[in-house]
């Protein structure tokens, strides 16, 4: 599991909105292709649920939803581009993706979540996923997941480059940095920001400042993403503020309390 999960509340609604959403969608669009596999009408539909629920996974860190949903969308990308001819064999596994990913959402409902659980399930199932589109016996996704590190061991390799990078970094603690955001912000500019606004806190920036100097629109994922940075920044961390913010935009936070939870700055 990612060290860098978003656990606010109404981002993980958002996840779990997004896989409720798509998970009817999928099975049924699955259960058809099963019937007949010629048919793919439903490859464009499925195709945006895996991505949609990819995206929602991303924005709140939880790494086994985006490695199941990032192989069933190439999956369907596959298709999508005539690559692939989607049949029952695909069908068994892809659906099984779909039960995980549906189990994941439920799961993030609890107070406290095994992760690490779905993590060790999900690098099989996302090597027999992609062994079996392939067209490969899945005895070849065992053989890769055996040639792997083991989870201990790369862990322990990460903590060691990490080790290093902050004892030869430099001291960054007095410089600002602001994320400038697109006209709209949606899933993807969300995760983007997000990237960039840990990034941030690792480098102990003094100030992070969020330019919305651009911005006029925001779906629910981007004000949801909004509404949780500041319950991110630990005692003693930098100061978060809002810069650029317009009427329209200004209205909105006034009304969902995100200006409460925001130093507004005059840049």
């Amino acid at each position: 599991m990612s060290g860098e999960i978003f656990t606010d509340s109404s981002m993980l609604e958002i996840f779990r909105a997004e896989v409720e959403t798509h998970v009817e969608s999928l099975t049924s669009g699955l259960l058809a292709l099963e019937r007949n596999p010629g048919d793919t009408s439903h490859v464009d539909e499925m195709m945006r649920g895996a991505h949609s629920i990819k995206g929602a996974a991303r924005i709140v860190g939880i790494d086994p939803a985006v490695r199941v949903a990032h192989v069933m969308e190439d999956g369907f990308v596959a298709a999508q581009n005539g690559k692939l001819t989607l049949r029952p064999e695909h069908v068994d596994v892809l659906l099984r993706g779909v039960d995980m990913l549906n189990r994941i959402a439920n799961a993030s409902k609890a107070a406290t979540v095994d992760w690490k659980s779905f993590d060790d399930e999900a690098l099989p199932l996302v090597s027999e996923i992609t062994a079996v589109l392939a067209g490969k016996p899945v005895a070849a996704a065992d053989a890769s997941l055996k040639s792997a590190p083991s989870p201990s061991l790369a862990a322990a390799e990460t903590v060691a480059v990490e080790t290093v990078t902050a004892e030869t970094a430099p001291d960054r603690s007095a410089h600002d940095l602001t994320i400038h955001f697109p006209a709209r912000i949606d899933a993807a500019a969300a995760e983007s920001a997000r990237l960039e606004f840990v990034a941030g806190l690792d480098q102990q920036r003094g100030s992070i400042r969020l330019d919305l100097s651009k911005t006029v629109d925001l779906d629910a994922t981007g004000l949801a993403f909004l509404a949780a940075i500041p319950a991110q920044i630990a005692q003693g961390g930098p100061v978060v503020e809002l810069s650029g913010v317009g009427t329209d935009l200004k209205n909105l936070f006034k009304a969902t309390g995100i200006d409460q939870l925001y130093s507004t700055g005059g840049h």
